[in-house]
């Protein structure tokens, strides 16, 4: 299935004929043969392939070894001259996972740094998680669950998934106010004036499938519904009510998740985004945001950073919270 998807995977991320692709690989030697699949996928579509592999075990030898020296400007110069990013990870990137003493993992983290300081030059970056074991860790699901689900979600017709998406925007764009209306009486007005709608229908996040904005940072106000809500590192939640006051996320009718509301930093409780699920192959929630914000007909909105996409706060944290079922939208020219 990795051959059949990695094709699917590397046209729908937008490489074309000419390019400069860098396959940015996170994985050992073991595992590298899904590296290569990748960079079979963009030779077929006549870009130009270049693998760097992030194996835990050779940066670990690197890393005991290595000074200042070693890692220049000529070394993260290199890489400003990609077209497109493929940042492919079999297990959690970045983690070292050794011990190396806090002098050299702080040179690894330095390096780490300045490296994606350049890849992030490319004009596209996507984060590809590979369904495998490892990666489940990190989800919180059970390793069988997470490949299931995560095979699913990417066993997708993407034309049909960015037309959709292309659909969705149009009918959203230029709209100044939305309001989300969910529950019984719940009513979330986003003010999204000189704001864009984005698409992720390849090229950002996989599993991808997403329409999403960042409103105005201090004119979303309300209340908002939800049947199921998860909360990061919190727990899952039923029937909950949010409540948003000039773009901050106050209270809500659950004492527990009022105490984690009322324990965010002021900057990381502005409403950041508003979102919608695209992808058809996602049909339920399972805590796991990576997958729940893309699930077809459902809603997300965000706390936190939202600079990275058109908005201007700044923030420690990017958390969101999924809603699977009866909203609608009102909208405002």
């Amino acid at each position: 299935m990795l051959k059949d998807y990695a094709q699917k995977i590397v046209k729908a991320s937008g490489v074309v004929a000419g390019e400069l692709v860098l396959i940015h690989f996170w994985g050992e030697d073991a595992e590298k043969w899904i590296a290569n699949e990748f960079v079979v996928a963009v030779a077929a579509l006549g870009a130009t392939p270049v693998l760097l592999q992030e194996a835990r075990s050779v940066n670990r030898d690197i890393f005991l070894n290595a000074s200042d020296s070693c890692f220049d400007e000529k070394y993260f110069s290199m890489f400003t001259k990609f077209d497109a990013v493929l940042d492919i990870f079999a297990y959690q990137p970045i983690v070292l996972g050794y011990e190396i003493g806090e002098e050299k993992l702080e040179r690894y983290r330095r390096f780490m740094a300045r490296l994606f300081s350049s890849l992030m030059q490319a004009k596209r970056f996507s984060q590809i998680r590979i369904p495998t074991k490892e990666n489940a860790v990190e989800s919180g699901l059970e390793p069988d669950e997470y490949v299931n689900r995560m095979e699913r979600a990417y066993n997708t017709d993407y034309d049909e998934l960015l037309d959709a998406c292309i659909k969705a925007k149009d009918k959203l764009e230029g709209k100044s106010l939305i309001t989300l209306c969910s529950g019984e009486n719940c009513k979330l007005s986003f003010d999204l004036t000189g704001r864009t709608w984005n698409i992720d229908a390849g090229d950002g996040d996989w599993p991808c499938g997403e329409i999403y904005i960042a409103p105005n940072e201090s004119a979303t106000n309300g209340t908002v519904f939800f049947h199921r809500l998860f909360i990061e590192d919190v727990g899952w939640f039923d029937d909950v009510t949010l409540h948003v006051e000039n773009g901050r996320l106050t209270q809500s009718d659950n004492d527990e998740v009022t105490c984690y509301i009322q324990s965010l930093p002021a900057e990381n409780a502005v409403v950041c985004e508003l979102g919608f699920g695209m992808n058809p192959n996602v049909d339920s929630l399972c805590g796991y945001t990576v997958l729940d914000e893309k699930m077809a007909n459902s809603f997300h909105i965000a706390i936190g950073a939202n600079n990275m996409f058109g908005g201007t706060n700044v923030a420690t944290m990017h958390t969101d919270f999924v809603g699977a079922k009866d909203f609608e939208l009102h909208m405002t020219d």
